[in-house]
């Protein structure tokens, strides 16, 4: 067989996980399962070390429900009709998927219900609030995966393209509340909201989005970086 590059090799691993969303409902849980700790970890105030341990206790489940799609394709390929021996290679597949996620939730119980992240919920813990890097990635990551989630409940094959919500505007459009709630100038957050509006200008020129598009994706982006501000600010008392 002929040696692939660097390149074409993320390509085939990302034909994978494109797969696997389109094909296990439960690829897309683990998905949104995973934002939404995300987002608790940026709410609680985790540190981060607990966010380090949140974050690979997400991608075990991941990597375990990609190995559990493998397995049932190459067992449905090379075994048709019902056979107990293919029903076990299932059953052993999805057995790991379940100590996977029994795992991760007793790792996420251990950071998030313990009595400094319960203060943290009430406004009382002294925490630092979490570092703007936290904060921009797990938004950022939020939009990604709602957009990718409402592309794939919306019928949509191409994750990467069209659709009928603009993940670039998304993301471009969390990029301004991002800057507007990091500086609060109002000529930083101008420029900074004509360049969403340039970013969804050009998806609509291209012909890859409507407008009909682009206007959800903002919608879905304020909805998001609003949410996860207003909670930060909740939390910190401002």
């Amino acid at each position: 067989m002929k040696s692939q590059g660097l390149g074409q090799s993320f390509r085939h691993a990302s034909d994978g996980i494109i797969h696997a969303l389109h094909s296990d409902w439960h690829m897309r849980l683990i998905f949104l399962t995973g934002a939404v700790v995300l987002l608790l970890s940026a709410i609680f105030r985790v540190t981060r070390v607990e966010l380090l341990q949140l974050a690979v206790a997400v991608t075990l489940v991941i990597i375990a429900e990609l190995f559990n799609c493998a397995v049932e394709v190459v067992v449905d390929l090379v075994s048709p009709e019902f056979d107990v021996r293919a029903k076990a290679a299932k059953d052993l597949a999805g057995a790991g998927v379940l100590i996977a996620g029994l795992a991760a939730l007793l790792i996420a119980g251990g950071v998030f219900i313990n009595a400094r992240s319960l203060e943290v919920l009430r406004g009382v813990a002294d925490r630092p609030p979490p570092h703007v890097v936290h904060v921009l990635v797990v938004g950022a990551l939020t939009v990604v995966v709602a957009v990718v989630l409402a592309k794939l409940w919306g019928g949509h094959r191409d994750l990467t393209r069209g659709g009928w919500m603009s993940a670039h505007t998304a993301v471009a459009f969390f990029c301004f509340i991002s800057v507007c709630y990091l500086t609060q100038d109002p000529v930083v957050c101008a420029l900074s909201f004509v360049m969403a509006l340039l970013v969804a200008q050009s998806r609509v020129d291209a012909g890859i989005h409507t407008l009909r598009d682009v206007l959800i994706g903002a919608a879905v982006a304020l909805i998001v970086g609003v949410t996860l501000y207003s909670l930060l600010a909740m939390r910190a008392g401002v």
